[in-house]
């Protein structure tokens, strides 16, 4: 074709209309950002350990990291910009092992007798006594009080059964020692049907008797066999509203929540429902507190057909190997010091589930495809939670993340770090919870003295070993303050405890336990690939700083709060 002065000139239009077109292409509503946050000093935890400026959202995922002005380019007419002021940002926190459902039960619920606004048995008596003025005849009291109350009261002890008959003599009374061992009064024994010379209970609990054989009242690891009773409006009440508040307020945007199968049927109501989350759901659910109401088939614990899995999953199931060392009932080779009324014979602990019925739990959820989570305390519980793990390894199956709860916290062997170190390589996962350093090493003293002590929370070691270990909360109601991240990064950072400066040599770095909080918690759950670290393709989950935490003096981390939490690129929270 012969090219006249005309056609260079149509041809020339043509060729600057197509580049029109492609650059309208380029900002079309279809490509353009839902959202731009811009302005941040943004931590993303990726591999690089890069730090942007901005960040794009599309479709609640994260479109695009960089700078900021590259990420206003990526605005269109419909895109909300948000000034992040400057501030730090890190990826949504995650708080991969909590009872959520427990926790708002207990804090609305439950008489409260926590230390230190409550001090002694005395004043705990007194709060109960108020109580039951006010309750029907009949009707269940439960009681909340931290754990080891016995090393923090006054009296060096916890309510008696006869005490709780004398406040309370016409309602049947639970007192909460933590989460592991609790006193009933003698209405309550009735109801539960514990008679004398009974020594267990059909879910796992243990009943501590009296030299004749009575029982003093006092259960361990009974949580299964001790009703609970929020109402079904009351759990979804939980489940839309109370949970999602409490934790977003704390920066969290997702949540491993360990859930008991009976209120299972709630959450998977609520996960149909037209009600817009603003946490993300992973369950892991237990039967009872041993492994024997746990089904071979676990098809029912999944959510129903057409849940958005980014919301609500099923991931895994729970049991408990032992009770816990504050409580003097977690499970160990040596002795506890001393004596309490309460300890359970032999001064052991408590075996919850032997190692045959360990390794039947760890068989279900690894022919499933899902977690499987063992909660040890002591030393001897988590040798028998690694044997279970290592028949799994043996049987050739493909391998799901295995998991031990509170790996360490009190008291590890070299042995066993090395055992784990060797098992991390076929799927195995330590969850801890370093928030306990401000709450219990001076119970460890005095329940298992310094030698044994000094073993416990060791997470430089655990870290230096390749184990990556995901931190939690372990939320139950008992400590509300445990829901800070914030206070147990500072602990992790400065290695203070309620006893001082604890073992300083097992500090970490501000970063390593940001990946407890976020990476390393994902990969703990299986859900790396979507959430941990703000990248290109994962949720749009963030959660804004107060302060810088990486430039600040460590011992004021305690005091740094969720400036804003954001959850599939919208903001669920933002401080006042």
């Amino acid at each position: 074709m012969i090219e006249t002065p005309i056609i260079k000139l149509v041809l020339a239009i043509v060729a600057v209309l197509g580049l029109m077109v492609s650059g309208f292409a380029r900002i079309a509503p279809a490509a353009q950002a839902d959202a731009v946050y811009f302005n941040g000093n943004i931590i993303t935890l990726d591999a690089a350990g890069s730090t942007v400026g901005g960040v794009a959202v599309k479709d609640g995922k994260i479109l695009k990291v960089g700078s900021s002005d590259e990420m206003k380019k990526l605005a269109g007419d419909s895109t909300r910009l948000i000034d992040l002021g400057g501030k730090t940002v890190v990826p949504g926190l995650i708080d991969a092992h909590c009872h959520p459902m427990e926790t708002i039960y207990l804090k609305e619920d439950w008489v409260d007798c926590r230390y230190p606004e409550t001090q002694s048995v005395k004043q705990a008596l007194d709060n109960i006594a108020a109580w039951a003025k006010k309750t029907p005849k009949g009707e269940w009291i439960f009681v909340a009080c931290v754990s080891a109350s016995e090393n923090k009261f006054v009296e060096k002890r916890i309510p008696t059964k006869a005490e709780l008959d004398a406040v309370a003599p016409d309602n049947p009374v639970v007192l909460a020692n933590g989460a592991h061992l609790c006193v009933v009064n003698s209405p309550a024994l009735k109801l539960l049907g514990i008679r004398k010379g009974m020594t267990k209970l059909p879910h796992g609990g243990s009943v501590i008797l009296d030299k004749n054989g009575e029982p003093t009242g006092a259960l361990a690891d009974a949580q299964a066999d001790v009703p609970n009773n929020p109402t079904l409006a009351d759990l979804e009440r939980y489940y839309t509203k109370s949970i999602q508040e409490f934790w977003n307020q704390n920066g969290f945007t997702s949540l491993l929540a360990i859930t008991p199968a009976a209120a299972l049927p709630v959450l998977q109501k609520v996960a149909m429902s037209k009600i817009t989350p603003t946490i993300r759901y992973t369950t892991s659910i237990w039967t009872s507190a041993n492994d024997k109401d746990m089904p071979e088939d676990l098809s029912k614990f999944h959510m129903p057909k057409g849940t958005d899995p980014a919301w609500y999953r099923f991931g895994g199931i729970k049991d408990w190997i032992d009770g816990e060392n504050d409580a003097r009932t977690g499970y160990m080779c040596e002795p506890y010091i001393g004596h309490f009324d309460t300890d359970p014979p032999g001064g052991h602990g408590t075996l919850v589930t032997d190692q045959s019925g360990a390794n039947r739990l760890a068989s279900i959820a690894n022919k499933a495809g899902v977690i499987c989570m063992f909660h040890c305390s002591g030393d001897k519980a988590t040798d028998i939670g690694l044997n279970a793990y290592e028949e799994v390894i043996k049987s050739g199956r493909p391998g799901t993340n295995m998991r031990i709860e509170h790996f360490g916290m009190f008291q590890l062997t070299d042995a066993q770090l090395q055992r784990a170190k060797e098992m991390k390589k076929k799927g195995l996962h330590v969850s801890v919870q370093p928030i306990w350093l401000l709450e219990l090493v001076k119970a460890d003293y005095e329940n298992m003295g310094a030698n044994r002590a000094h073993t416990g929370f060791q997470f430089r070691s655990m870290i230096d070993a390749g184990l990556e270990p995901t931190a939690s909360s372990d939320m139950t109601g008992i400590y509300l303050g445990n829901i800070n991240p914030f206070e147990a990064i500072y602990a992790m950072v400065t290695r203070d405890s309620d006893k001082g400066k604890f073992v300083p040599g097992q500090a970490i770095s501000v970063t390593e336990a940001l990946k407890m909080w976020t990476i390393w918690a994902a990969k703990s759950m299986g859900e790396a690939d979507a959430k941990g670290s703000i990248e290109p393709g994962k949720y749009a989950d963030m959660t804004v700083l107060s302060q810088d935490i990486f430039t600040m003096p460590k011992e004021n981390i305690k005091d740094v709060k969720a400036f804003m939490t954001i959850v599939g690129g919208k903001i669920v929270y933002e401080a006042k």
